[in-house]
């Protein structure tokens, strides 16, 4: 039995079809779990990509998006198929 795999020359790594979109400096967004004391919701979250990563994660390169979101002090680490570019410039 042989093993079948998703990547191509053209698409090596989960998420690179994104990373041609995006550059670092870019203002993104992606959906987060907000949670309160009266409920759970899905959030759109924005922030500056600082830099492209790639990790192996299961024998698979995925490639992650550093970012910093805005209004916080910590970055994040999210997959970059996770990300848009961010229409806002203000």
């Amino acid at each position: 039995m042989t093993k079948k795999t998703f990547k191509t020359p053209k698409n090596r790594a989960l998420g690179h079809s994104k990373a041609i979109n995006l550059t670092p400096g870019d203002i993104v967004t992606w959906k987060s779990w907000e949670y309160n004391l009266e409920t759970a919701l899905f959030e759109d979250k924005e922030g500056l990509l600082l830099e492209i990563l790639e990790e192996n994660r299961l024998e698979n390169i995925v490639l992650i998006g550093k970012i910093m979101p805005f209004g916080a002090s910590e970055y994040e680490f999210i997959p970059l198929f996770s990300l848009t570019k961010s229409n806002n410039r203000d």
